[in-house]
């Protein structure tokens, strides 16, 4: 199956550009960066390239604010909510080598809902705001070893902690400063693990035992490189928790899983602006997936009353959601981006073909783009980069070459499948 996947994308991609060939009559054209009605460049660098500027909708509504390096990555950027009243919502720092500084996450009403700090690139800390409390995830060498949360009034508490080595859970829930819950388990979330939402904090299991049946599915998804407006590739990833009734509109769907999906929030905060479009391929596999099962009647109606009795403290010791489904298999995005356009249209859209063709050759190993293509898409900044749901992939490879390409899909088709989701039911609706 994999080999299939392989082969059928490489040969997509052939078939898909194979028409292009090169034209090296092309006329004199102008290159230059300059402002126009939607993007307002506030200053640039010797060569051109742009170092600060906006793009807006109007004269008063931002869409985007960015800053970049001189080598073109991402220094700062500010998004706004194009869907709705434009309220600032994500906010991004990162260093001249790409890596990432901080990250925050804002509300309609302007509050942070939750900011991530970074380690070495890593991501070491994430703080999720709500109502009901604040969770903190903390992380070592980038992978998350507990999660604590504090609810509002600072007296209840729940902390879940995770041992990498042996590959313990372990949580405990506080009420009113006394211990009332301690549990342990093998692996990390399982069937029936409770999560608060709100916050993303995992929970204590309420259930005894859980068993869970596996089918087997074998099934994959791939596209070749499609043209996007933004690298947002929530249609090509698979949503690490997928909460019941939560179904958030494109403008809220990084708000909502950039909090646990490493992957997915690496490649919005490397790309959170494009100034034209980017190119992304996507390969969704999935190899299986377990249900929770035989939960006997008398179980869920115990579990059931134990909520109804005190909905507060059930929320605090198990949260409002289960796991009643895992799903297993793999995930990669491949994203090409744009930088430093031109303004002039015909400049736009040459640079665009050549991109794909350059794109085309790294995903084929063809060679269709000629030296002095090249030379006109080294005007612009341009990067193609393969992140996957694996561990050394999450941040993203960057490809030059088909050999890198071969070499980042290879390792990604040697993996063993992962869990790639935990799908989750309301406690509210456990007793139909």
């Amino acid at each position: 199956m994999h080999h299939k996947f392989y082969m059928s994308l490489l040969l997509a991609v052939t078939v898909l550009f194979s028409s292009c060939t090169a034209d090296d009559s092309t006329p004199s054209i102008d290159y230059s960066i300059k402002s126009n009605d939607h993007l307002k460049i506030l200053s640039q660098y010797d060569n051109g390239w742009i170092k600060e500027a906006k793009h807006i909708y109007s004269e008063d509504q931002p869409i985007h604010e960015v800053k970049y390096h001189e080598n073109g990555f991402i220094k700062s950027a500010k998004v706004y909510n194009f869907y709705e009243d434009r309220e600032l919502y994500m906010e991004v720092r990162r260093d001249e080598q790409n890596r990432p500084l901080w990250s925050r996450y804002y509300t309609p009403e302007g509050d942070v809902w939750f900011e991530t700090a970074y380690e070495n690139g890593l991501v070491s800390e994430k703080i999720v705001y709500s109502a009901l409390g604040t969770s903190k995830h903390t992380y070592t060498d980038g992978e998350i070893t507990s999660t604590e949360f504090i609810s509002s009034n600072g007296r209840d508490k729940s902390m879940t902690t995770y041992d990498l080595e042996t590959g313990v859970k372990t949580v405990k829930i506080t009420e009113n400063s006394e211990m009332i819950l301690e549990q342990q388990f093998n692996g990390q979330d399982d069937f029936g693990s409770g999560i608060l939402t709100s916050n993303h904090a995992p929970k204590a299991n309420p259930f005894n035992e859980p068993q869970n049946g596996y089918l087997a599915i074998g099934t994959s998804i791939n596209h070749s490189p499609i043209w996007q407006f933004n690298a947002n590739p929530q249609d090509d990833v698979i949503a690490y928790r997928k909460y019941a009734g939560l179904h958030p509109p494109s403008s809220k769907f990084a708000v909502q899983h950039a909090v646990n999906f490493e992957m997915y929030q690496s490649i919005i905060e490397q790309y959170p602006y494009s100034e034209d479009q980017v190119l992304i391929v996507g390969y969704k596999e999935y190899e299986g997936r377990a249900g929770l099962i035989d939960l006997s009647r008398d179980e869920r109606l115990a579990i059931d009353a134990e909520r109804l009795e005190n909905p507060e403290l059930f929320s605090l010791k198990y949260g409002d959601q289960y796991i009643n489904e895992i799903h297993y298999g793999k995930n990669l995005v491949v994203v090409g981006a744009l930088r430093n356009m031109p303004t002039h249209v015909t400049a736009i859209n040459q640079v665009n073909e050549i991109a794909k063709k350059r794109m085309n050759d790294i995903l084929s190993g063809s060679n269709l783009v000629s030296d002095h293509e090249m030379e006109i898409l080294d005007k612009v900044w341009f990067e193609v980069k393969l992140f996957s749901t694996f561990k050394n992939q999450r941040n993203g490879i960057v490809l030059k070459s088909f050999n890198d390409y071969e070499t980042a899909t290879q390792e990604f088709i040697d993996a063993e499948p992962e869990i790639i989701q935990y799908e989750y039911k309301k406690f509210e609706h456990l007793v139909q």
